[in-house]
């Protein structure tokens, strides 16, 4: 089993983890079921958001791609309702390589129940902070739907300038916290 990650955001960024109590720890193989069900949670819009289609799950071979440690960095969000309930996924990151060297996606799915609490944003902080202490990273990207109002805000936030869409979708380089 991994040991959970923790992430402390830039200074420049201050953000505090939302309530209730979140886990984030790093996502392997065996919490297919889990992202799933979060999907199942996520409202159309929610998923199409984050992968520019409605898919409701991911296959197994999908998932396994995105966490086998050459892919990059997952994470998976948990809440523990209480001491006897078992793990619900809140969301999952990820901070994948792409096929240009130096250059890391970042995408966030946050579950419907769990949006509007803060949760992307410090998630997106805690990506980009892991992304900036990582030597092989030079730059993150993002992509999302126009319409994303919620990553829009996290942008918006940090006051950083949003490109024109191009078929709907924004594709956006994500500027990283100071190195340490």
């Amino acid at each position: 089993m991994s040991t959970p990650s923790t992430i402390t955001p830039a200074p420049s960024e201050p953000t505090t983890k939302p309530e209730p109590p979140f886990t984030t720890r790093r996502a392997h193989l065996g919490d297919l079921d889990l992202v799933n069900a979060l999907h199942h949670v996520c409202s159309l819009d929610s998923r199409y958001a984050r992968y520019a289609t409605p898919r409701r799950e991911l296959k197994a071979s999908e998932f396994a791609r995105l966490v086998h440690p050459a892919a990059g960095d997952s994470w998976l969000t948990t809440l523990h309702e209480s001491p006897e309930a078992p793990e619900t996924a809140a969301a999952v990151t990820h901070l994948l390589r792409t096929r240009t060297a130096g250059v890391y996606e970042l995408a966030v799915l946050v579950g419907d129940p769990w949006q509007g609490q803060g949760l992307g944003t410090w998630l997106t902080d805690q990506a980009l902070a892991a992304a900036a202490a990582n030597p092989d990273c030079r730059t993150v990207t993002a992509m999302f739907g126009a319409s994303n109002r919620r990553a829009l805000r996290i942008l918006h936030r940090r006051s950083i300038t949003i490109p024109a869409a191009s078929a709907g979708v924004i594709d956006i380089t994500l500027p990283l916290p100071e190195r340490s």
